[in-house]
């Protein structure tokens, strides 16, 4: 029965993927990795624990940065991150940038990570921006990044963001 009704499913799904190949006209569905946008140098400034039955930390940071490699900018943010049982880290987060003539940019993220034997954390995701559409930092307004850190254990964390181009 078991085996009839899974066929049956199966039947029934590469049908639906077959009709929905057949109505949907796309022009391109890919996606490349743009320009380095951000080079982030941080130090955690605190951590907790926020759920011991999921292994849920909570890690908030500041630290510097540049955008296209010659704009100052300070970046604070805060990163909730659970420990899965494969050893993985699943996180997400927010944070602010702001330049020294207070334009602000706020993204969102979320990405996977692993401890090396090395005892770094290595994490890669996507970010999303928000800024306003004027100052330095209106190139991030609506951009959607990749990026990939690594944080040792004193805290202390190098992460770049590259865009993602459609």
């Amino acid at each position: 029965f078991f085996l009839t009704t899974a066929s049956m499913i199966n039947a029934q799904m590469e049908a639906n993927m077959n009709n929905m190949t057949n109505t949907t006209t796309t022009k391109d569905l890919s996606v490349s990795i743009g320009e380095l946008l951000l080079v982030l140098k941080g130090q955690g400034e605190g951590m907790r624990l926020t759920n011991i039955d999921k292994s849920e930390l909570e890690v908030s940071w500041s630290g510097n940065g540049t955008l296209n490699g010659n704009i100052p900018i300070m970046d604070k943010g805060t990163a909730w991150s659970t420990l899965k049982d494969n050893g993985y880290m699943h996180t997400k987060g927010h944070g602010i940038l702001i330049t020294f003539n207070n334009d602000v940019a706020k993204y969102t993220f979320s990405g996977i990570g692993k401890f090396g034997d090395d005892g770094k954390l290595r994490n890669v995701g996507s970010v999303n921006f928000d800024a306003t559409d004027t100052g330095v930092l209106s190139v991030l307004n609506n951009i959607v990044g990749i990026y990939a850190d690594e944080v040792d254990q004193n805290g202390n964390s190098l992460t770049k963001i590259w865009k993602l181009n459609k």
